[in-house]
């Protein structure tokens, strides 16, 4: 008795005398009763009296043990471990993972921001920034309008006013360093704080990549090739743009300058901020030393701050700079400017925000960095020395901050992978920083794995940090993290991936390779511990309720208890069966949880009533359709993986679907080798006798799917037409294959160069495409249907505009996909340029300027809807630029001009010098500004224009093009000549003419005419150049070459099979009787 009392007050209770009395009665009536098998109060037993005596039986045998599959409790406890990939055991092997038997969950993570609400809040200051430039849109004033139309006797008079409000853009960067890594999670929850403010027009995500030549340039990625383009692209005259650096600048491209030199010519035009997470008494040891003053706002200077430093500046150094704008330039005389160093923190950012803003004007403290236009390069610095781990921690605790002391106390005793660092840091130290974290991380007492993602200490560290952690202590940190797990499992929170180790395998603990050896009657005898490795026990980072893991993973069915044999482990049917049911749920959580039953499923060897590779093919679909929803390469690399390991028909159309969607990941347009690859792929499941009917149509139809594609980027039709005479054959077995075959029929429409023969094509293809939408259910709840029905009006509409007698159906059928609302932005982006494109057909056919001007507003809203730095918007900018210089040429085109010569200039500006479509964009751009002076009679347009044709004519890739652009650089000259009236101008042109005719004879020889679809293309452009050439001679008075190039141009005329212009004959004939 003694010694119950003893443990229930060791757990907790403390009974009286009655409750223990109570509790001794209840037991033992409870207990005689299940062992007879008769509950409590059955007749026979007289209630409240001693149970009659039983004659002794003899003992039952030991029933079979199942294995583990009955419910876990809510008090079993289920151990979670971060995971990582099998190795040796070393000095640090206590801090691995199982190594069998744990089960993939998402746990909750600590967020890498702290108190992201007062961050967000404070920030919020921003919405009242306003931009120095003049505002770009205007909204209706209804008060002016009211006014202007009463004073106006009836007629409206609209009266628009600025609209300055979310002018602004943020443009957030990220460095990306290796010593960056840690800081990733801290960047994204940055920008989402951002996105979310409701302040900025626009929020840009860059990454600053180091190449091997030094070079600095941004990419859309933390990996390097992801559309790498030049940082000046960030730099913006207007000042519209905001731009936050986050770097702890201890990377090579801040060393050698590059990053420095960058950050002077973004600052140069407007705000710039770096905000650096190591502590602030390390930020002078990075290669962006800052100094410490007060900030206070210019007035006027479009959110520009000036900054006075707390001391002078040393003497000798540069030119007395005292006073410097902070994101402008010094304000004495020198050529550094100051950018503002801020830590994560809402108070610092806060600061900064109101400032920028105009809701304060300063003085505040501040640190600020100070960069140069030719910042120069630091020399490299010596290593660390080595030193013994005492001395390690000894320097850590004199130089750090007491709470990244104390963190790095409470990491000795968790596993050193960041997600779980900073878990135990925001449980068991809420109030720290990020800058304590990272002051943690380069304290030197940790070093780097081999694995991504791990940490761990340098030998012998943990020992000596281990010492005054005591065993009550340590055991809190698991506590702590494990109650913070608890509170936020299953919650929309940034969660990372953990084992959870417990009998929710659904495997025997003793095949699970769990310790059997236990002596009979030792503790824990007849329970069944957690799966551990062999060697030393992996270190978990916290502890859960099993019923809670459970509620948030994928469960088996329940075993069947009255069935005499005991059921298997779940095999791979019921994994594919659960994992199909999960993928019906369409949530992101149901596909992750048929992702992680198929991967498990997977691992186990197939059964003879198992469909070769089934699951294999079920798990590459699945991971497809997570890739779809996270964009994570890793996915599409597991998937391939997958997919190449299932056999048959079925395993290569998955591997050729997983190619063809890798081929769409590319970076810029599709990569072509890829493409070729899945299309063998579904050609040999298209072909091949074993495969079912079903995978051979789906096959035929994702080979359809294959080769539009690669026509767009080869230019070749054949494969097209096997297409078509294979679906053709196959057309009336399915309605899917229908829809292909209208596609293979667009297709070949859009490349067919007779337009008798586009226009047969585009009717077929119509009519194939109509059929597809007739057959498409309409399903009211369902957002995948309606995004297929939509997408089939989109192509409909595309092959009718092929058909000038079936325009304003077109024009119908994109009216009605337009005004359902739709979640894919990029197809209504399509939906919107071939209403713009149908619209151009139009005016082609009827010759009305109305129809141009539908058209341009069609390539508004679709510009609307693309990122500038997405590769649709500057594809999009050249046919919306055609089309206003169109309107221009056409009648009443003034007021249209001034928007052309914008929009192409953005054109030029949306690629770099160095790609093949710059000539063509700039020779449109000098042709809009000729225009524009022909109406407005400025002599800067021809100027400007005479200047991008120079460079048109360097950049042009072909002699064609070179040619062109040399015809329109004569035609500047002579313009300019009637301005100023000089001779040399005519000289000018005289010369450009002959450069354009070589260039156009040299096209011809090379057959460049014939490439572009038009035999004599050259031969026609060189005759008009020698009659252009002829008549600025005729204009120097030297008849004797007039005479020579008019005949030129007659023998090329002729050549052409064309005749030619009467005014050259004439003027032939006339100058030929003068001499």
């Amino acid at each position: 008795m003694r010694e119950l009392i003893a443990l229930l007050r060791a757990a907790g209770l403390d009974p009286s005398a009655a409750e223990l009395a109570d509790a001794l009665w209840l037991a033992g009536r409870t207990a005689r009763a299940e062992a007879a098998g008769e509950p409590p109060g059955t007749p026979g037993t007289p209630e409240g009296g001693p149970p009659p005596e039983e004659p002794p039986q003899e003992p039952e045998p030991p029933r079979e043990q199942a294995p583990v599959r009955e419910e876990a409790a809510p008090e079993d406890p289920v151990s979670l471990y971060a995971p990582r990939a099998r190795r040796a055991a070393g000095p640090e092997a206590d801090t691995g993972t199982p190594l069998g038997g744990g089960v993939p969950v998402r746990v909750p993570g600590a967020a890498a921001l702290p108190r992201v609400l007062e961050v967000q809040r404070a920030l919020r200051a921003l919405q009242r920034h306003r931009p120095g430039a003049p505002p770009t849109r205007t909204v209706l004033d209804e008060q002016a309008t009211a006014e202007a139309s009463a004073r106006a006797l009836g007629l409206v008079i609209p009266v628009f006013r600025p609209e300055a409000r979310r002018e602004a853009t943020v443009r957030l960067v990220m460095d990306a360093s290796p010593s960056m890594a840690v800081w990733q999670d801290m960047f994204e929850e940055l920008r989402a704080v951002c996105e979310r403010l409701g302040a900025f027009r626009d929020v840009r995500v860059s990454y600053l990549h180091r190449l091997a030549d030094g070079r600095a340039v941004l990419a859309r990625g933390p990996a390097a090739g992801a559309g790498e383009r030049s940082g000046d692209q960030l730099r913006d005259p207007t000042g519209r743009a905001l731009t936050m650096v986050v770097s702890d600048c201890a990377g090579p491209v801040w060393r050698e300058g590059e990053a420095q030199r960058l950050l002077y010519r973004w600052a140069e035009c407007a705000p710039c901020v770096v905000v650096q997470p190591l502590p602030q008494r390390l930020w002078g040891r990075s290669w962006l030393p800052t100094e410490r003053g007060g900030l206070c706002r210019v007035e006027g200077g479009g959110g520009k701050l000036a900054f006075s430093p707390d001391r002078p500046r040393r003497p000798g150094r540069a030119a007395d700079r005292s006073t410097q704008s902070a994101g402008g330039r010094a304000g004495g005389g020198g050529d550094g400017l100051v950018v503002p160093v801020l830590p994560p923190s809402a108070i610092a950012l806060g600061a900064w925000a109101r400032l920028v803003a105009g809701l304060g004007t300063g003085p505040v403290p501040a640190e600020v960095g100070r960069v140069f236009a030719d910042h120069p390069a630091a020399p490299l610095p010596p290593p660390p020395a080595a030193r013994p781990p005492r001395e390690l921690v000894r320097r850590f605790r004199s130089s750090a901050a007491p709470r990244a002391v104390q963190l790095a106390v409470y990491l000795s005793a968790a596993p050193l992978t960041l997600p779980v660092m900073r878990l135990v840091q925001r449980t068991m130290l809420p109030d720290s920083e990020p800058s304590d974290l990272a002051e943690v991380l380069l304290s030197g007492l940790l070093r780097r794995t081999g694995e991504p993602g791990w940490y761990e200490f340098v030998p012998g560290v943990r020992e000596v940090l281990l010492g005054p952690l005591g065993r009550d202590e340590a055991a809190l940190v698991l506590k702590h993290s494990s109650e913070y797990v608890l509170a936020h499992f299953g919650r929309g929170v940034r969660n990372f991936p953990a084992l959870a180790v417990t009998r929710l395998t659904g495997t025997p603990v003793a095949e699970a390779g769990v310790r059997t050896d236990v002596p009979a009657g030792a503790p824990g005898e007849g329970e069944t511990p957690e799966q551990m490795p062999e060697g030393p026990v992996p270190q978990a980072f916290a502890r859960v309720s099993a019923q809670v893991v459970r509620r948030y993973l994928p469960e088996p069915p329940p075993p069947d208890r009255e069935s005499a044999h005991p059921p298997a482990a779940p095999a791979r049917d019921w994994a594919v069966r659960t994992a199909r049911a999960r993928l019906a749920d369409g949530d992101e959580r149901a596909l992750y949880e048929a992702v992680t039953v198929l991967r498990r499923a997977v691992t186990v060897p197939a059964g003879p009533a198992d469909p070769p590779g089934e699951a294999e093919c079920e798990l590459a679909g699945a991971l497809l359709r997570l890739w779809a929803v996270r964009r994570e390469t890793d996915l599409l690399a597991e998937a391939e993986r997958t997919a190449r390991a299932a056999p048959g028909p079925p395993g290569r159309l998955a591997l050729g679907r997983v190619l063809h969607e890798r081929a769409l990941a590319a970076a810029g347009e599709p990569d072509a080798a890829l493409l070729a690859a899945a299309e063998r792929e579904f050609a040999a499941v298209g072909s091949d006798p074993a495969a079912g009917r079903e995978l051979r149509l789906e096959g035929a139809v994702r080979r359809a799917e294959s080769l539009i594609l690669l026509s767009g980027l080869r230019d070749d039709t054949g494969a097209l037409r096997e297409a078509r005479d294979t679906l053709e054959a196959l057309a009336g077995q399915d309605a899917g294959v229908r829809l292909a075959l209208g596609r293979v029929l667009l297709a070949l429409a859009a490349h067919a160069p007779d337009p008798a023969e586009r226009e047969e094509l585009a009717a077929l293809a119509a009519r194939r495409l109509e059929a597809a939408l007739t057959a498409a259910p309409e399903e009211p709840g369902s957002e995948a249907g309606s995004e297929a029905r939509r997408r089939i009006r989109v192509e409909l509409a595309t092959a009718l505009s092929y058909l000038p007698g079936r325009l304003e159906e077109a024009a119908a059928q994109l009216a009605r996909a337009l005004t359902e609302p739709t979640g894919d932005p990029e197809l209504r982006v399509a939906a919107l340029v071939c209403l713009a494109r149908v619209h151009r057909a139009r005016y082609a056919r009827d010759a009305d300027p109305a129809a141009l001007e539908e058209a341009a507003e069609a390539y508004g809203r679709a510009r609307r809807l693309i990122p500038r730095d997405g590769d649709a918007y500057g594809e999009l900018l050249p046919e919306w630029g055609d089309v206003l210089l169109e309107r221009a040429r056409a009648a009443d085109g003034r007021p249209f001009a001034s928007t052309a010569v914008r929009v192409l200039r953005e054109s030029r500006a949306a690629v770099p010098r160095s790609d093949p479509r710059s000539a063509r964009r700039l020779l449109r751009l000098a042709e809009g500004l000729r225009l524009r002076h022909a109406y407005e009679g400025d002599l800067v347009d021809l100027r400007e224009a005479e200047h991008l044709l120079d460079l048109a004519v360097r950049q042009g890739r072909g002699p064609l093009e070179r040619a062109r652009g040399w015809r329109e650089h004569g035609d500047v000259q002579r313009e300019i000549h009637r301005h100023t009236g000089a001779a040399e101008r005519l000289d000018r042109a005289a010369d450009s003419y002959r450069r354009a005719w070589r260039a156009a004879m040299e096209a011809d020889e090379e057959g460049c005419g014939v490439a572009c679809g038009d035999a004599g293309a050259a031969v026609r452009l060189g005759a008009v150049v020698q009659g252009l050439r002829g008549e600025v001679l005729e204009a120097l008075a030297r008849p004797r070459a007039a005479v020579a190039a008019y005949r030129s141009a007659l023998d090329l005329w002729n050549r052409a099979g064309a005749p030619p212009p009467a005014a050259l004959s004439a003027r032939l004939r006339a100058l030929e009787t003068e001499l």
